[in-house]
């Protein structure tokens, strides 16, 4: 990831995107992509991206995927 020396002022509140966010997968993997129709479903987190701009990654999306990575059943 790249660092960041300076935040700009809008982007204070957000978080930084790292590794540990992106536990492996890709951004493309774990994007949000609007399941509700709005992006309002509860599970969209959005992140400052290191590479710039920002990013939305589907938090239950990256649940599931790390489920089937790590073999473990669906509830």
């Amino acid at each position: 990831m790249v660092e960041i020396k300076s935040i700009p002022k809008a982007a204070r509140g957000l978080r930084v995107l790292t590794d540990e966010v992106l536990d492996g997968f890709a951004i493309e993997d774990i994007k949000c992509r609007s399941c509700s129709g709005y992006g309002n479903c509860g599970y969209k987190s959005m992140y400052l991206n290191p590479a710039g701009g920002v990013v939305s990654i589907c938090m239950n999306r990256r649940e599931q995927l790390q489920k089937k990575r790590d073999g473990v059943a669906a509830e």
